[in-house]
Order: structure tokens, then sequence, then C-alpha cells
């Protein structure tokens, strides 16, 4: 756990919002295209707050 904490600092990752009507379908293509999302929160049925790190390096 506090491995992957670290490998996450280290790394870095964004902090985004999205606002739209197709939030699923914009998650669904962030995990095709190897995006990895975490701490996802939907704030409103048409906005969420994500934490966002792609994948391969």
């Amino acid at each position: 756990m506090i491995f992957r904490i670290l490998l996450r600092y280290i790394l870095g990752y964004v902090n985004i919002s999205v606002e739209g009507y197709y939030i699923e379908r914009f998650i669904n293509t962030c995990v095709s295209k190897s995006i990895l999302l975490w701490n996802v929160k939907r704030e409103k049925s048409t906005y969420m707050n994500a934490n966002v790190r792609h994948t391969r390096l």
C-alpha cells in the first residue's frame, strides 16, 4: 500500500473534472485506451471528479 502511494507521488497524477451527458462513455473509453482512473466521484448526474495517470511509460 505504501509502495503504491509512493509510486503515484513519484510518477505524478492529475485531478480532472469532467462535465457532460455521457460520463460513462468517457470512462469506458479511458479503460479501453489503458488510461488509469481512480478516486472517481460523481457529484451530479453530469459532473464527476477523478485522478488520472496514463499506464504506458
